[in-house]
This record gives C-alpha cells, structure tokens and sequence, in this order.
C-alpha cells in the first residue's frame, strides 16, 4: 500500500477511519491534542464524557449492544489509569473496547524526571488487567498496531485492548502504511462430537441449559434444542433477552437464588453454551453439574474452567447449537421429553417462588419495566449497576423479549456503570429504548455523565432507587453481626440534581406512576432522572433519620 508520511496522531485516524470506526469516547488532554483534532478531520465523532471512567462505560455499553469495538481515547497518566477501572469490567465480561492513549516519551528517563501526568511503566500497569497491550516505537507503527490489535479483539473471544503510543510520536511526522485487520472464522462444529454430544443427552430425563452472553445471536437455536429436549434454561445476567423469558422452557435468570445448587445438582446432564460458568454468574458456590456436561464455546481454555466437560465442543454458539438441536431431535423419545417437561415445569415453579420472594422490594419496579417494555415493539436495553435493585430485582423480575437486552457489570461488579453504559448503548442503538437502573449510592460514582447526556441530546431514564446508602453492604455487616458503619450516606435531592445539569427530574411512587414516567421520558430530547425510595430492609434503617 502507498507510504504516508504524516504525524502518528494522522495515523492512528486514518487507520481507525478505515476500520470502519466512526465515533470515539474521550476527553482531550495536553499530551493528545493531535490525536483529537486527527480524529475531527476525519469526520469521527466525538463524545464527550465528564471523567475516563465513564468514557470507558460509555464504550462498553455499545459494544454490548452492537458486538462491535467502540474506542476511547484518554490522555497520558491518571486519565489512562481511571479508564482501567471500566476496562476491568469490559475484559471480565468479554466486551471489545479499545483504550488508545499517549504515554511516556520514547527517550524518557527510566526513574522518571517528573514530567505532567508521568507513569514510568503504564503499559505495565494496562498489561495487569488486560492481554494485548501494544506500545509502539514510530509513527508508521500506529496503523499496523491498529490493525493488528483490531484482528485480536475481532476473532475468537472478545476482550479489550490498548494502544500507547509515545506522547514524542504524535506529533511526529513518519511514512506509514494501512494494515486492515484480518478476522479468525469462527470453529465450526465437528461432526463427531455433535454426534456424540447428541448422544449422551438424548435419554436425559433432567436435561437443564445454561447460558451464557457468548450465547446472543443464537437465541432460536437455544429455545429449539430446549423445546426438543423438553429441558429448562437458566441464563446468566448478561444472557436476558437472549430467549423469551416467558417461554415455557425459560426458568430465567437465577445465579443469584440459593436454590441453584440443588437445580443443578438434580439435572442429569447440562448443555452449557456461552457461559463461564463463573461464580460472579452463578453465584452460590460450589455449583454442583452431573456427570455429563455438554459445552459449547469459542475459548478452548475457557472449555475447561469451571466444569469438568465430557463432551466439549469447540465452535460458534449458533451453528453448534443448531447442529446439536438437529441431532438431538432426530434421537429424543416423545416419552423423554415428556418426563423433561414435567421436571423443568417443577423447578420453573420452585424458581418463580423465590425469585418473587428475594424481589419483593424491587417487584413494583421490575412489573413496571416489564409493562413498558411491552408498550411497544422496539426492544428495552436496561443498563443495570451492582446492586440489590438489579441483581435481586431487575434481573429476576423484569420479563425480558428476545431482542431486549440487560447490561449489567458481572465479573467486576463495578459501581457506576448504569448510567454511562445506557448513554453508549443508547447511541449505538438509537431505535432502541434505554433505562438505566442505579442505586443511590453507586449512582454517584458517575452522576457527572447526566451532563454528558444532556450535551448529547440523549434520550433515556435514568431509574434511582434510593435506600440511603450502601444497603447491601449494610445488611452484610449486620448479618455478620457488626454495627453497620461507614454505609448511611446523605444523599442530594436527585430530581433537583438532575434539573440543576439540564436533565428532567421527578420523583415517582408505585408502579403506574413509574410507567407514566418512563412513558413521559420518551417524548424529551434527552435525559430524565426518576427517584424511587426504597422500601426494604436496608432503607427502613437508613432513611429512617
């Protein structure tokens, strides 16, 4: 291809250009003006959080909903190093986010001179939480490490990744040349252990499915197996909207119940497709599995983490499924898929009890969204953050469609992540409707972006559900028998907060009050925040005075 000499910053956005990269999450710093206004001549958009973290979010919450990467571009130092936080939960949860960000100079002293925003080893610092880590030495290096860092994060399974370029080398003028990035198919299925998976689940009396968000895109496949076998399928957080959570195959999303060790534990085979299997999933721990544990996954290491596989299958969750479902049809007995039904008919029913048990305080809010999302026929992404309202609520609650999606911080469980995550996902999918669902508590980890949403014209709910502080972290201490300390927060007047950064903001009780409220918030041109109080456990002690 035709050499080019021009800056590395000229570079890296004619390089993200034909990637087909059309907009980035960042903030200009001193160290990446060139890079920024590159991008501008370019025509790329640029979104403009209000702190790393949440440019970090931001681009997670469209990867989520897109599959695709979404960049963000910091600075030099402690900007790079608050977007780690957010990439922590993009690599835990296998979402392709890519951070690009100066670093040191090339000639940099190696004990440092105390130059602005100096990290003498930042790559090091980006390479303890993610995997491909690139630092290059020239400005014609830019678009190679482009494209070979985009063929990693586009093949196999998705994770983020960095590019640091040497702040000395943006400015820099050298020849370079595009390298488009080549993407790995996918393995396809092998006959023979179709056959054989097919086998050893067709005489299932208890067959269970487990999926995972490895598993988006082969939804139908899922459901027809499920149908053929009669088993039941339980979902992790990030898989709702994968299936029909009203199907009658669908026992939902359960990681969180007690009762899922004994689920597990009485199937008598497992077909797991897209999941870790990881105990920030599935929650109680051990996770009992029977002795045969059909596996289809993408990552051969991941194959064997968590489960003891008898029958793994090395492939694409679609074409893997869809190839098994076949078998398995052509094999099943009606009188074996009768006995499944009946048995996945009791767990559903066992499931359904202590779901509504543990969501009692949050039922109001899950019938609602449910009542929303069915309103209309575009789907519901609800941006989820860790805390009790989601994982014990929303996440078991809320009757999510196929093509609705639930985007919640699992590995990680960081705080924060609702609000930013629906602002990404709410411009990557603007057909889409976007509520995000945040606690009191971890909402103020980021409630900076509102005003990023409002400069953006972004239109979503953004749901509060105060209870006066850290509630679950309070009821833990008082579980272990502690005096609850250090969790009781004062919180602002939300609704005024958000009038204050030019969002709407209103105060709601009950459930047809929240659903005139979400119905209300689609007619804005951008955000609206909806303040709930928490009726519960942990908001009797804390709001109480």
């Amino acid at each position: 291809m035709e050499q080019t000499d021009i800056t590395g910053g000229a570079h890296l956005a004619r390089a993200l250009e034909a990637e087909g990269i059309t907009r980035v999450f960042g903030i200009p710093g001193t160290h990446n003006l060139e890079i920024f206004a590159q991008l501008s001549a370019a025509g790329i958009d640029i979104v403009s959080p209000r702190h790393e973290q949440g440019a970090g979010y931001m681009a997670d919450g469209a990867a989520r909903v897109t599959g695709e990467v979404q960049v963000i571009v910091t600075t030099t130092g402690p900007a790079a190093l608050n977007a780690l936080t957010a990439l922590l939960q993009s690599f835990t949860d296998s979402v392709p986010v890519l951070l690009i960000t100066p670093g040191m100079p090339l000639t940099h002293p190696g004990r440092g001179n105390g130059l602005l925003h100096e990290v003498r080893h930042q790559s090091a610092a980006l390479s303890a939480v993610l995997t491909e880590v690139t630092r290059v030495t020239s400005p014609g290096e830019v678009p190679l490490a482009v494209g070979q860092t985009l063929s990693a994060m586009r093949s196999g399974r998705t994770r983020p990744a960095a590019i640091e370029i040497p702040l000395d080398l943006i400015e820099t003028t050298g020849p370079g040349q595009l390298h488009p990035s080549v993407t790995r198919a996918l393995p396809v299925p092998v006959p023979s252990q179709i056959d054989t998976a097919a086998e050893a689940i067709a005489g299932s009396q208890r067959p269970l499915i487990i999926t995972g968000a490895g598993a988006h895109g082969a939804g139908q496949e899922i459901a027809a197996l499920a149908v053929s076998l009669g088993a039941g399928i339980i979902l992790s957080s990030n898989a709702k909207g994968l299936i029909d959570d009203r199907a009658e195959s669908t026992i939902g999303a359960v990681g969180v119940l007690e009762l899922l060790p004994e689920l597990t534990g009485d199937a008598d085979a497992v077909i797991a497709i897209g999941t870790e299997l990881a105990p920030s999933d599935f929650w109680p721990e051990p996770l009992p599995l029977p002795d045969t544990v059909v596996r289809i996954d993408i990552d051969e290491v991941q194959m064997l983490t968590n489960a003891a596989v008898t029958h793994p299958i090395l492939a694409g969750a679609r074409p893997a499924t869809a190839a098994l479902g076949e078998r398995v049809a052509a094999l099943r007995t009606e009188s074996a898929t009768a006995a499944a039904r009946d048995w996945t008919a009791g767990w559903k029913d066992r499931a359904a009890s202590a779901m509504e048990s543990d969501g009692r305080p949050w039922a109001e809010l899950s019938a609602a969204l449910t009542t929303f999302a069915e309103a209309d026929d575009s789907p519901l992404i609800v941006a989820a953050d860790s805390t009790m309202a989601c994982y014990y609520g929303v996440q078991t609650g809320w009757k999510a469609r196929p093509g609705d999606r639930f985007l919640y911080p699992a590995g990680a469980g960081t705080l924060g992540f609702g609000l930013p995550a629906g602002i990404g996902a709410k411009l990557a999918s603007p057909q889409a409707r976007v509520v995000a669902v945040e606690g009191d508590g971890g909402s103020m980890f980021t409630i900076a972006e509102l005003a990023a949403a409002v400069q953006a014209r972004v239109r979503l709910s953004l749901i509060i559900i105060d209870n006066g502080g850290y509630g679950e972290i309070r009821n833990e201490m008082e579980d272990r028998g502690d005096t609850p300390s250090g969790v009781k927060l004062t919180g602002p007047d939300f609704p005024a907060l958000a009038q204050a950064m030019g969002a709407r903001g209103v105060h709601v009780d009950g459930e047809d009050a929240l659903v005139a409220a979400l119905t209300e918030a689609e007619d804005s041109t951008g955000p609206t925040l909806i303040h709930i109080t928490e009726e519960s456990r942990a908001g009797a002690d804390m709001l109480g005075g």
